[in-house]
């Protein structure tokens, strides 16, 4: 006897920016049902699809049943980035009933270490940019939820100092692991305010208000001199 799939529908948000890998699952109705994360090596690429798999049918479906595809942009690892964009372009390449779009995934560190900030806070969510220097984007909230207004700025030690004596935000944050380089750079009036975060909730893509707009590509790179010209 043939057993037919009961078609459902979920949202998904798919995360490889970082070290690790990391999916959040929600029903139609924006109920999170589940937060998976999976240390990975950027080039591991058979894996993602694997760890994708298996989220999914941890809450009951399956891959295809995924319509709304939220896929953190950034700033981070290219490899790790393309790969992610990549495994959801193939899931939604000649389906027009899947949507996709790209989220910066600043603003889910940004969220999660900032949850109680008031509307139109401004947020500056500090990554290693190695070479000695500090990559800054900043994030606004808008209706509850933490929307990138920036393309990203690398700074050394001294255009650092400059740049947050000029500039004042709501939160100053960073992931744990990256403190101590990020820490190497700035200065010291700022190195007081500034928030870390073990880990973060990959369910602030999903919350974002950015447009379906099925572009995978505009990706956020670590490296300054690929994304980004360095603040004169």
């Amino acid at each position: 006897m043939k057993v037919w799939h009961t078609m459902k529908e979920f949202h998904a948000a798919l995360d490889l920016s970082g070290t690790a890998a990391r999916m959040c699952i929600a029903d139609a109705d924006g109920k999170v049902l589940r937060n998976g994360i999976l240390p990975m090596k950027r080039r591991e690429s058979a894996h993602l699809a694997e760890f994708a798999a298996g989220e999914i049918a941890s809450c009951g479906g399956m891959l295809d049943d995924i319509k709304y595809w939220s896929v953190g942009i950034g700033p981070g690892s290219f490899t790790g980035m393309r790969l992610a964009a990549a495994l959801v372009a193939g899931l939604s390449h000649g389906d027009s009933s899947i949507k996709t779009r790209g989220v910066p995934t600043a603003t889910a560190i940004s969220m999660t270490v900032g949850k109680n900030l008031p509307e139109n806070a401004l947020s500056a969510v500090l990554f290693d940019g190695r070479n000695h220097e500090i990559l800054v984007y900043c994030v606004k909230r808008k209706n509850g939820v933490d929307e990138g207004c920036s393309d990203g700025t690398v700074l050394n030690r001294e255009q650092a100092e400059r740049f947050f004596a000029e500039n004042r935000f709501d939160l100053v944050c960073a992931q744990t692991h990256e403190a101590d380089a990020i820490k190497s750079i700035l200065p010291e009036f700022a190195i007081e305010s500034l928030q870390t975060a073990d880990d973060f909730d990959l369910s602030g893509l999903l919350r974002s208000n950015k447009a379906f707009d099925n572009n995978l590509r505009d990706l956020i790179y670590i490296r300054p001199a690929v994304f980004t010209k360095p603040l004169n």
